[in-house]
């Protein structure tokens, strides 16, 4: 499928108070927004179904629908801290 020009812009909203520790809420996104922009030939229907494609395969944005654990090892001098 030709593609002419192709923009995403992704957007997060999230509270900043427990990252200042204002006693808010936690400093996780609330919401995720990826606004696709594309310049194609291509007949609408293919660009839509292209999209859903790649949304479809888009680790991140499957990772933002079933949140997965997560893990912080932390290396101080070459060693590792508790």
């Amino acid at each position: 499928m030709p593609i002419h020009e192709a923009e995403a812009d992704v957007r997060a909203t999230f509270s900043i108070a427990d990252k200042y520790e204002l006693g808010g809420p936690p400093g996780a996104f609330q919401r995720v927004t990826f606004a696709l922009t594309v310049e194609s030939p291509a007949p609408a229907e293919r660009v839509r179904r292209l999209a859903a494609h790649a949304e479809r395969a888009c680790h991140a944005a499957q990772t933002f629908r079933a949140p997965v654990p997560t893990e912080l090892t932390v290396t101080h001098n070459g060693s590792p801290l508790p």
